[in-house]
């Protein structure tokens, strides 16, 4: 299994969020840069793989809306796809 590690470290809006998921993990060309284009492409992935989002609290506190979104996100993935798992804070 595959373990990919997206750092939340210095994060401060979506569109810096987006930029350090695309960054970590093999998306394709035409990812949407939004929760909506990452759900549909993680509930698609094959492969077995876990995310760890590192650093969460920082961002929890400039962007909790956007992060409580994520979160919610994460876990629709990981109900619709058993390949999906997703972490946030340090690998148990």
């Amino acid at each position: 299994m595959k373990i990919y590690t997206i750092d939340l470290n210095d994060i401060f809006n979506a569109d810096e969020l987006h930029r350090a998921i695309r960054k970590e993990l093999p998306l394709p060309a035409h990812y949407g840069n939004n929760l909506d284009a990452l759900y549909d492409v993680l509930t698609e992935w094959i492969e077995e793989v876990t995310i760890v989002f590192l650093n969460v609290d920082e961002a929890e506190v400039t962007m909790p809306k956007y992060m409580k979104a994520l979160r919610r996100m994460c876990e629709d993935i990981q109900q619709e796809n058993p390949n999906i798992h997703i972490q946030f804070g340090a690998l148990s």
